[in-house]
């Protein structure tokens, strides 16, 4: 079973760098950080700092921008999520720009959505996940769907590294602090 896995995980990353022609993909929107700009990310943070970050709801959803190894993108808040996850839009993106290269594969595991079913997807590690231009996240495991059309998950696997998280609807913000 592993080595049928690992087969998977392996077809599944020579997708991500395979050159596609583009159809019935969907094309996510990125902003790419400015190598000649400093990102203004916290530095200094003390347990109990609280961030304010402000957040974009739809339909029920809350979306918050999120940089996956500098590449900016907008991501669904998702406290029900045990991870991040990603589509293979998105890898084949961060491949193409070099943010995201072999080293980054970890190999396959089996996830469990929110239907019960079980699919195998890759597992990658972005190097560094930045929530709002002000949250750091060094080394987070994510795993990547073979659907284009995935939605992206910012879960618990970054979410459990804080301490508190507030919801203020009114203000459309979620107030974070620090462990």
């Amino acid at each position: 079973m592993r080595v049928q896995q690992f087969i998977l995980g392996l077809l599944l990353f020579a997708t991500i760098i395979a050159c596609g022609d583009g159809k019935n993909v969907r094309v996510p929107v990125y902003t790419e950080v400015d190598d000649d700009e400093e990102e203004e990310v916290e530095q200094d943070i003390k347990t109990g700092d609280e961030v304010v970050v402000p957040f974009r709801s739809e339909n029920g959803v809350k979306y918050v921008q999120v940089k996956l190894n500098g590449v900016g993108l907008e991501m669904v808040f998702d406290t029900g999520c045990s991870g991040m996850h990603i589509s293979v839009a998105e890898a084949q993106y961060l491949y193409s720009k070099g943010t995201l290269t072999e080293e980054d594969f970890l190999g396959v595991s089996p996830t469990q959505t929110a239907d019960g079913s079980v699919n195998v997807n890759m597992v990658v590690n972005l190097r560094e996940v930045i929530i709002n231009d002000q949250i750091r996240c060094p080394d987070v495991t994510a795993t990547v769907s073979d659907n284009t059309n995935a939605p992206l998950l910012l879960g618990n696997d970054v979410l459990d590294r804080l301490a508190t998280i507030t919801i203020d609807n009114v203000n459309s913000n979620l107030i974070f602090t620090f462990k």
